[in-house]
This record gives C-alpha cells, structure tokens and sequence, in this order.
C-alpha cells in the first residue's frame, strides 16, 4: 500500500479509527508505542483501533536494528494487516523500518516534531555498538500529526525542529556545489520540495512558537520528508552540516538534539565558505533557538574533530566539507567565533 493519506491540525487524534476504515484496514493491528507516550495518548489510539481490528500491543524499549527486525518478524509470522505507531522518533523509526521490511501498512502518529523524519524514507536505527545507522525505508502509509500534541510536548523538541529545518539553508547548497563539480546529480522536483519547506519556514509571520506557527514547522518538516521520497535519498535536507552532525553523534560525549546539531553546523558551515548567516542566525534567535556550541558541551577539540571527520560519515556526499580548509588553526579561529557570535 503505497502512502495516501495525510491528516494535520488539532485534535487529529481522533481519527485513527475513520483513517483505517478509510484505508480497508482490519483484521490484527498491531499497536506500538514506548511507556511514556502510552500513558499520556495510548488510551485514545487503543480505543480507536479496537474499532477497527484486533488490538495487539508491543511497547518499544530499544531504537536498534534487531528490535526492528523483531516486530517486522512478528508482522511477517502473526500476519499482522497494520501497524500503528505512536510517539517520537524513536518509537516511529522503529515502526517505520519494520513495516517496510514486512510490507506492513503502516499509521504513523508523531507526538513531536523534532525533525523531519516525521514522513521520510530513512529510518534511524542503531546498530550492536549502540552507534546510529541511517537506513532505507519507506515513508508512512498513513500519517496523522495533532498539532495540540505537539505543542504540549518539550519546547526544546519544536526549536530542535525548526533547526532541522533551516539546515536546508546549507544542504542545497552543498547540493548545487556538488552539481557544479560534476559530483551529483539534480533533480529538480526534489530540489524544489526541500526549498518550499525551508521558504515556508523563513517567511512566516509569527514571531513566537504559538500553535499556528507549529501547524506551519509540521507542514514544513513534511514537506522536507517528501524531498527525501523524491530524490530517493536524502540529498535534498542532508548536507555538511548533517555530516558535521552525523560526526558529533560518534565523537561527542555530549548528546544534544539532532535539529539543533545540524543548526550550527549551518552556521558553522556558512561561515567556513564566506557566505551571508545573518539570515539564519536571525531566524533561530527569533524563536531563541541557542547553537551555541559551549551551551550545547561541544569542546574545542571534539568540535575541531567532527568537523575534520564529518566528510567520511557519508561515503558518496559531496560537500563543501571536502575542499573547504580544515586545519586545526581555522577551525579553532572558527570555534571561538561561534562561543562569542553564538
């Protein structure tokens, strides 16, 4: 079943039963959610399943490759007709990996928007190292975002959404600096997807995160998601600043968010090739949106390290990362910088 159905707006919730009838779904549906969101929404979904089909549960307690290939099996075994996720990116990467191993429906139900995995084709996953694992999926067959649940969630989730977003800013134009080396190729329905959600973002008129101003970073994050599904892969929002970012996940001892990773790699990034900032940076003050480094614990010598690494975290991403200067006495001019600008 190929994704058809995608509902945005407040009290959203509520449709789960109507979007499976709408979609044929009965029979075994398989309910999967961590403890958390399960206490605040579970009740909600698992009434409204039960409507529909027989209501199996499975709460997720590891993000990994093998638990996801774990309910794909029991997909595959109990024959399972549906899965229905609920929660943040953890619980609905899991959910997203194992119906496309098993070719399972899938009804995705974020409770917050964080970045823009929300309708992507990747799903990240880690490996036996407990190391993150970028991994081919597919996106949500149905897809369900209340806003009024995301705007309850941690506030610090929706400005590490809106940093995943502007990071847009400096993966397209990785993408056209890779094009003009004869690195890449274009594709321009793609291209175009990634720069209406970055646009949608940049101009709107509110100036303070309200609940508007959420149904305006969900529609753009969605919009970002489906970039990935045209170009196949995740040319369109991915660039040095997520290579820079993917570095920080290995090398940091420090674990922040990856929005607000990818945010000052923006800047980072912006800054090492002479190209304008003010405009992001402006933007993330706007809705206080810190990428300080030292509020985020990233160090001299680890940001230094992620910067010099961030190239080989993605084999094949031509970027500016591979030609821009990378000594250790301009990026640590480059990281003072940043403490004082930031």
């Amino acid at each position: 079943m190929k994704p058809n159905y995608l509902k945005i707006g407040r009290g959203i919730i509520n449709l789960v039963s109507d979007t499976l009838q709408r979609n044929y779904i009965s029979g075994k549906i398989l309910y999967v959610a961590d403890p958390i969101v399960d206490k605040l929404y579970g009740d909600i979904v698992k009434q409204k399943i039960a409507i529909n089909g027989r209501l199996k549960v499975e709460y997720v307690d590891y993000n990994t490759i093998s638990f996801a290939m774990g309910i794909a099996e029991r997909c595959i075994a109990t024959d399972v007709n549906c899965i229905v996720g609920l929660g943040g990116g953890r619980t609905l990467d899991v959910c997203k990996y194992a119906a496309y191993v098993s070719k399972t429906p899938y009804l995705a139900i974020p409770t917050v928007a964080a970045n823009d995995g929300l309708v992507s084709p990747i799903a990240v996953l880690k490996r036996q190292d407990k190391l993150p694992k970028s991994l081919g999926a597919a996106m949500p067959t149905m897809v369900l975002i209340d806003t009024e649940i995301i705007a309850n969630g941690p506030i610090q989730n929706i400005k590490a959404g809106i940093g995943d977003t502007i990071s847009n800013y400096m993966a397209l134009r990785d993408w056209d600096f890779a094009v003009e080396r004869g690195k890449d190729e274009m594709n321009t329905y793609a291209y175009l997807m990634s720069k209406s959600s970055l646009d949608a973002l940049m101009k709107t008129s509110f100036d303070s995160i309200c609940p508007e101003f959420i149904e305006v970073l969900v529609n753009s994050l969605v919009l970002s998601g489906i970039s990935m599904d045209f170009a196949g892969s995740s040319r369109p929002v991915s660039g040095s600043e997520h290579c820079f970012s993917h570095a920080l996940d290995y090398y940091s001892e420090k674990k922040n968010l990856h929005g607000l990773q990818v945010a000052l790699g923006t800047i980072a990034m912006l800054k090492m090739i002479d190209e304008p900032y003010d405009e992001v940076l402006n933007y993330l003050r706007r809705f206080d949106v810190d990428v300080n480094p030292k509020t985020m614990g990233i160090n001299e010598v680890t940001f230094i390290k992620c910067m010099q690494e961030g190239s080989s975290m993605r084999k094949g991403r031509y970027t500016h990362l591979d030609e821009v200067n990378l000594s250790d006495d301009k990026l640590r001019k480059l990281y003072l910088e940043l403490i004082e600008e930031l």
